[in-house]
């Protein structure tokens, strides 16, 4: 069952077990190694003889909100491009001879280029995806609505008792 924890000797054996306990938490392979100071292959392979494995959802709920996160850093640059183009147009228009002219006129070129390189791109795939992850998961959800009210009232939901069973309680709760 659990080689790498029983083969170990003195303070491995410690940290093996407190992998396997910070595993069961939910924590993720590189966390666990950062906070235990063993590597991640160790982690890895602490967990497999163990016959455990790390929460992916996890994972991939982490990895969307950093994504996010950068995202909002990236737009909140793009910001800032957009009014420093406004500042070298400023330049450009207030300019006196060829050189500030010119060096207005390079300012703004750079500035709208690194304003296009980072302005967010929608991923329509990703959202594309999300929206039919939202959908799944409503149509589960309906499904548990349906099956819990079959199963308190005892008629299907499709019913015409199911539909004076609504209103009823609709009515009720306006009433209240």
């Amino acid at each position: 069952m659990a080689d790498e924890v029983a083969q170990a000797q003195g303070p491995v054996q410690g940290r093996a077990w407190e992998v396997v306990r910070l595993i069961g938490q939910g924590f993720g392979r590189n966390e666990i190694a950062r906070m235990t100071g063993v590597s991640t292959a160790t982690v890895s392979r602490i967990a497999q003889r163990n016959g455990l494995s790390f929460d992916r959802t996890q994972t991939e709920k982490a990895l969307k909100a950093r994504i996010a996160d950068l995202n909002l850093r990236q737009a909140g640059l793009a910001e800032s491009l957009a009014d420093r183009v406004a500042i070298a147009i400023a330049y450009l228009d207030a300019s006196a001879n060829y050189r500030d002219w010119a060096f207005a006129s390079k300012a703004i070129g750079d500035l709208t280029q690194a304003y296009i390189r980072m302005k967010p791109q929608r991923d329509e795939g990703a959202d594309l995806e999300d929206t039919k992850d939202f959908l799944v998961d409503l149509k589960k959800q309906l499904g548990a609505v349906r099956d819990d009210f079959e199963r308190m009232h005892g008629v299907p939901f499709d019913s015409d008792e199911a539909k004076r069973i609504i209103n009823q309680e609709d009515s009720s709760n306006d009433e209240s």
